[in-house]
């Protein structure tokens, strides 16, 4: 009696879609929050670019942020992967972290309070922290 051995059952790759969905779900959950707690800690959420009307932030253009630029990075990141491989995701880790740091800036300069600006650096962050390491995780190329 002889014993055939199976061959391997390849493991069929995964899909990177549903980590990377919940990331930018979190992200925009944390930000919603931020949002929603802002008031109690002492943000009015009130910007005032200089030559602009002053405009109101709430947690749902927090969210709206989170989404939009958690989706770029998402296109960014496959469009560098598919052009560069490897170094492709490399590159884009960098850009990202990079496009952070820049982002800092314009929440700098808004005319708004120190509570608002802390709040608006924070849900930078919070994008951020999030999206990029699940990215990473979740590359093909990896």
């Amino acid at each position: 009696m002889t014993t055939a051995s199976a061959a391997p059952a390849q493991a069929r790759p995964r899909s990177p879609w549903r980590p990377r969905l919940a990331a930018i779900g979190a992200a925009a959950l944390l930000n919603a929050l931020l949002g929603l707690a802002a008031p109690l800690l002492g943000a009015d959420m009130v910007t005032a670019p200089e030559g602009a009307e002053p405009m109101t932030l709430n947690a749902v253009s927090l969210v709206l942020f989170s989404v939009v630029f958690a989706l770029l990075g998402w296109g960014a990141l496959a469009l560098a992967e598919r052009l560069l491989g490897r170094r492709g995701l490399i590159a884009w880790t960098a850009v990202a972290v990079l496009f952070t740091l820049v982002s800092f800036v314009p929440s700098l300069s808004v005319n708004a309070t120190a509570a608002t600006e802390a709040v608006l650096v924070a849900s930078h962050v919070v994008v951020a922290a999030v999206v990029i390491p699940v990215f990473w995780k979740t590359s093909r190329t990896n």
